[in-house]
């Protein structure tokens, strides 16, 4: 225990180290322990440091998995690198419940990257709140096709009676992979709607 600490208590200090190296460490060593005290530093941090620092950032984010990094890692789904994209929707998947609201938010966003991940991170998530619901059966009719088949997707992992409907309209998407991933949520939702929906169009 007392080698933790003092472990910790050093990366603490090394996030401001001007060596890269000992501040790697740093990010690396609360990551590892989820030191929760860090997360406001690491998010004041990667705002001046270079890309692959960043990644490093968020990937202990995701390892703390703190509701206080939702702000910073949403932002995250933003920047150009696609590997710090990539972490940040794992560390928000992880954050769970608390993320869930923001990602709503986030199929709305004019970048088509944003609202692809916020869409995987919703359904992986699993919460289908009121937000969640309305956003990606709103997603279902975005202009990009990959939002719309992740979007079905989710739906179909969140289960949702209510949005079949919406997903019964999705059979007729422009896209094959969107529209297969309609019916493959269909499939995963047990009410006698869904069924009938299924029914008619394997027999299509």
């Amino acid at each position: 225990m007392t080698d933790n600490l003092q472990t910790i208590e050093e990366a603490m200090r090394n996030l401001s180290a001007d060596n890269a190296d000992l501040r790697a460490a740093a990010i690396e060593a609360l990551g590892q322990h989820a030191h929760k005290p860090a997360v406001e530093p690491l998010t004041t941090l990667v705002e001046d440091v270079d890309p692959g620092t960043r990644y490093m950032i968020v990937q202990a984010l995701g390892r703390i998995a703190s509701p206080e990094a939702v702000p910073t890692l949403l932002k995250a789904l933003r920047w150009d690198d696609i590997f710090t994209r990539a972490a940040a929707t794992g560390a928000l998947i992880q954050i769970g419940e608390p993320a869930v609201d923001g990602l709503a938010d986030g199929l709305r966003d004019e970048n088509k990257m944003v609202r692809r991940a916020a869409a995987k991170a919703l359904g992986k998530i699993g919460v289908a709140s009121d937000a969640a619901l309305t956003g990606l059966s709103t997603a279902l009719l975005d202009v990009d096709s990959s939002v719309r088949r992740f979007a079905a997707e989710a739906l179909g992992r969140l289960g949702d009676a209510t949005m079949v409907p919406e997903l019964a309209q999705a059979l007729d998407d422009k896209d094959p992979k969107a529209k297969i991933a309609a019916f493959r949520a269909l499939a995963k939702i047990d009410s006698p709607e869904a069924r009938q929906l299924v029914r008619a169009w394997v027999k299509r």
